[in-house]
């Protein structure tokens, strides 16, 4: 297989680093529990920008967070399933799929929930304690504010739903592209996502617009 351009290896975005400045609040964390965050003020007072929301009535409003935590019982609602949290958790899964999920929760559940903690980074007990909450929160925002981490949690996500080992190439090297010429036009052309199915047109259009683009491009 023979390309014309010059071929970028994923490696040369390893030593980008948006958080130098060790800036915990540069990336939006939301948590969705009908009992509220432990330790919300002291992760506060660690810089972390959190936002808790008792429920939520569509994915959409998961789409501006890198970071969501998601308790299991007594959310999701409005999105009518029975495994309530554990249905959030695989919306978000399937349409952000770059994004860093942590399930939690006080309970035990039956073999039917193992799914929903398989897709999760993290899986935690209510009675975590704040030291806790600080290390994993920081080892997020690292996968999230990570050009290469989040590339392949995409590229991933591509090869399941049977995008070519072309089409993966041709969409690697145009990420690579798009971070070292710090312009996202080059990610994604119409011609690179023709014949690809609107399910993973859509998510590729939405990990555009997502947070390591915003900090790394503009």
């Amino acid at each position: 297989m023979l390309f014309r351009w010059k071929v970028h290896e994923l490696s040369k975005l390893g030593s980008i680093n948006p958080l130098e400045n060790k800036n915990r609040g540069i990336v939006p964390i939301l948590c969705i529990d009908d009992e509220g965050l432990p330790y919300e003020n002291i992760l506060r007072n660690h810089n972390f920008n959190i936002r808790v929301l008792n429920d939520i009535e569509d994915i959409k409003a998961t789409s501006d967070y890198p970071v969501v935590i998601c308790d299991i019982k007594g959310i999701g609602s409005k999105l009518g399933s029975k495994f309530e949290g554990g249905h959030i958790i695989e919306e978000i899964k399937k349409n952000y799929p770059d994004k860093v999920v942590i399930a939690y929760t006080g309970q035990q559940f039956d073999a039917r929930y193992n799914k929903f903690f398989s897709m999760c980074d993290f899986v935690l007990t209510k009675d975590v304690d704040s030291d806790n909450w600080v290390s994993i929160l920081d080892e997020t925002i690292s996968k999230v504010v990570s050009p290469i981490e989040q590339w392949n949690r995409i590229r991933n996500y591509l090869y399941a739903h049977d995008v070519s080992t072309r089409k993966l190439f041709e969409l690697e090297q145009e990420y690579i592209g798009a971070i070292i010429n710090k312009d996202k036009t080059k990610f994604g052309k119409s011609k690179t996502i023709e014949g690809l199915s609107s399910d993973v047109r859509s998510v590729l259009n939405g990990f555009v617009s997502s947070l390591i683009f915003k900090i790394l491009i503009g």
